[in-house]
C-alpha cells in the first residue's frame, strides 16, 4: 500500500513538472533561443521564440527572462530593464545575428527592399520564483491574459557604411488587463507566481 500511495505521489509530480515545462515552451511552428543581454549594469538570460519566413514577416517574441547573477543589483527598475531587453531584440541586425541567421534572410540594399520582422510586446508580466535544477531563480513571464503591442521592423543593408538599419511602425494602443505597477506586486514565494504587473515602456502606448 505505501509502495502505490509513493508511485502515485511520483506520477502526479512527474504530471505537474510536465504540465509546468509544457506552459514554458514555444507556441508549434517556432523555434526558440536564448541570448544573454546587458541592461543596466546587469546581464540577462532571455528566452526568444521566433520564425524565419522568406515570404512573410518573420516574428520575434519574448518566451521568459531571468537575471544572470541575482547578486546584481541593477540602477534600472523593471520596467526599464524589460524596455531595454525588448529594444534589443527588436534591432534588425540582433535578429538577423541571432535568430534568422541562415539563407533565408539575404537582406535586401537599402532602397530596393528590405527584411520585415513583427516583434510581440506583452503588457502584462509576473514574476514566478522557481527552482531551475540548481538554484531559486526569478523568471518574469507574460501573462496569460494580456494585450499585445505589434512592432513591424523592415530591416535593409546600407551598402555605403555596410551596416544594417532599421525602421520600425507600430499598431494601436491596447487597454491592458493589469493596473500594477512592477513595484506594487508581492513577491511570490517558492513555486509561486506573483500578480501581473504593467509594461509602461510599450512602444505602443497604453490606451
Amino acid at each position: 500500500m505505501t509502495k502505490f500511495i509513493f508511485s502515485l505521489i511520483f506520477t502526479f509530480s512527474l504530471l505537474f513538472l510536465s504540465n509546468v515545462e509544457s506552459k514554458g515552451q514555444c507556441e508549434t511552428g517556432y523555434s526558440s533561443k536564448t541570448v544573454t543581454i546587458q541592461a543596466g549594469n546587469c546581464d540577462y538570460i532571455v528566452e526568444v521564440c521566433y520564425k524565419c519566413e522568406l515570404h512573410h514577416p518573420g516574428i520575434v517574441k519574448i518566451n521568459k527572462w531571468w537575471q544572470l547573477d541575482s547578486t546584481c543589483i541593477n540602477a534600472l527598475d523593471i520596467d526599464l530593464v524589460l524596455g531595454q531587453i525588448y529594444q534589443e531584440i527588436s534591432d534588425g541586425a540582433f535578429i538577423l545575428t541571432n535568430f534568422c541567421t541562415d539563407g533565408l534572410y539575404n537582406t535586401p540594399p537599402c532602397g530596393s527592399g528590405y527584411n520585415e520582422f513583427k516583434i510581440y510586446h506583452s503588457y502584462c508580466w509576473q514574476q514566478w520564483q522557481r527552482w531551475n535544477g540548481i538554484t531559486w531563480i526569478r523568471e518574469y513571464w507574460p501573462c496569460e491574459e494580456n494585450a499585445t503591442c505589434e512592432v513591424i521592423a523592415k530591416v535593409c543593408f546600407n551598402t555605403t557604411t555596410q551596416q544594417f538599419e532599421t525602421t520600425y511602425s507600430y499598431g494601436d494602443p491596447e487597454t491592458p488587463p493589469c493596473e500594477l505597477e512592477w513595484y506594487e506586486i508581492t513577491l511570490p514565494g517558492r513555486d509561486q507566481k506573483s500578480e501581473c504587473f504593467i509594461l509602461n515602456s510599450v512602444p505602443c502606448g497604453v490606451e
